[in-house]
């Protein structure tokens, strides 16, 4: 009887081990039944437009199962394109307390949890969120970007400046112009207080971190000009022209008033006819024709005017031949049919945008160091064409 026991022992065990795996394999199954119906319920209530019911099982799923992480990102971030942002945080927020995602998943759910309250306006809960993912490899960098953003809405340039090293880790040359901007901004300020020193210091570093600000040369030649530096000032007005050729008809009158006081005069009018000959630049054409008319003669001037109008025209170009024709040797009516046609031009052209943004084509009659729409630095330039340079 006992050898007998003994037997059935192995049976037994067996018998044991197939219920157990049996029962594992049953929990298994009942877990993700109960997955299945939490998200099918989920889903129906969001179709239905129940969406506050809907995060209440979608989020319970993941209590289940945390393959669902990736749902639950791609549920917010809809949430968050759809405007709906109380939703979003809701979720990342449930993310980010989760004890079992990875370091990545959590990271990711950080800065989703820091997109939420840049999104809302919240920028000081997003400031601290993006700080702490400024060692993150994978979103360092794209932290780094909105903490830029977030010190260019509330005017914090001093925090911006305070990111310098890691800008400079980043070697993102993007980052670096807008850092650039923020020195620049400080240095408007500088000369505001007339702080000499200071006003060239910041300016300098701006132009260390972006050799092709324009900007920062702009505010050195205007600096220049306020301590009477005029060949300095001209000095930095020729640079703009070699950073960024379609911003630069617009420091022409000012580079001029300094050639004027400066001792290289004479150098003006060749520097604006290579100019023009580069860029076909209605400024610097018109400019350059008081030139032709005062070293040559007044017809010299619009056989020069009309010779490069048939090249390229334009309107401001045309606008300018006509003021040429009012002279004293017409009659009354020429010169007033004239005039006519000259103040109809001057009144079109005052109505069409002087600048467009080079990044998101917003339109302006005045210039704007940061597009108000975009926000990008430096990417309002005059227009080109038939109704601009």
């Amino acid at each position: 009887m006992i050898e007998f026991l003994f037997l059935l022992l192995p049976v037994a065990w067996g018998h044991g081990l197939f219920m157990g795996r049996n029962s594992i394999k049953q929990k298994d199954q009942n877990a993700k039944d109960s997955l299945t119906v939490k998200y099918s319920t989920g889903l129906n209530y969001l179709l239905s437009n129940q969406q506050d019911k809907a995060m209440e099982y979608l989020l319970e799923a993941l209590k289940v199962e945390d393959d669902t992480v990736e749902a639950h990102f791609a549920m917010a971030n809809l949430f968050r394109r759809r405007g709906e942002l109380d939703r979003a945080l809701k979720v990342h927020e449930y993310l980010v307390r989760q004890p079992m995602l990875s370091d990545k998943e959590k990271q990711q759910a950080v800065f989703e949890l820091g997109r939420d309250f840049y999104s809302a306006g919240l920028y000081d809960r997003a400031e601290k969120l993006f700080l702490k993912l400024l060692k993150s490899k994978m979103y360092g960098c794209k932290s780094l970007t909105y903490l830029l953003h977030i010190f260019q809405s509330t005017k914090d340039w001093d925090k911006g400046i305070a990111l310098e090293k890691a800008v400079l880790k980043s070697k993102d040359k993007k980052l670096k112009h807008v850092l650039a901007n923020f020195y620049c901004e400080l240095a408007n300020i500088a000369i505001l207080q007339d702080e000499y020193i200071k006003e060239l210091e910041l300016l300098q570093n701006a132009l260390t971190l972006d050799p092709k600000s324009s900007r920062a040369n702009f505010l050195m030649a205007q600096v220049f000009e306020n301590s009477e530096q005029f060949n300095n000032a001209c000095r930095c007005y020729q640079e703009i022209f070699y950073q960024d050729q379609e911003f630069f008809p617009d420091v022409i009158d000012k580079m001029q008033q300094c050639y004027q006081r400066s001792d290289n005069n004479d150098d003006f009018y060749p520097f604006i006819k290579k100019v023009f000959d580069k860029t076909g630049s209605t400024t610097a054409l018109i400019k350059y024709l008081e030139y032709v008319e005062l070293t040559s003669s007044k017809e010299k001037a619009e056989e020069y005017i009309l010779s490069a109008l048939n090249r390229r025209p334009t309107i401001r170009g045309f606008k300018h031949f006509v003021k040429m024709q009012l002279n004293d040797g017409n009659d009354d009516k020429t010169n007033k049919s004239l005039d006519v046609i000259k103040e109809l031009v001057a009144a079109y052209l005052k109505i069409k945008p002087r600048y467009s943004c080079k990044n998101c084509g917003f339109n302006s009659t005045v210039h704007y160091w940061s597009c108000p729409s975009c926000h990008d630095w430096e990417q309002l330039k005059p227009v080109r064409g038939l109704e601009g340079e």
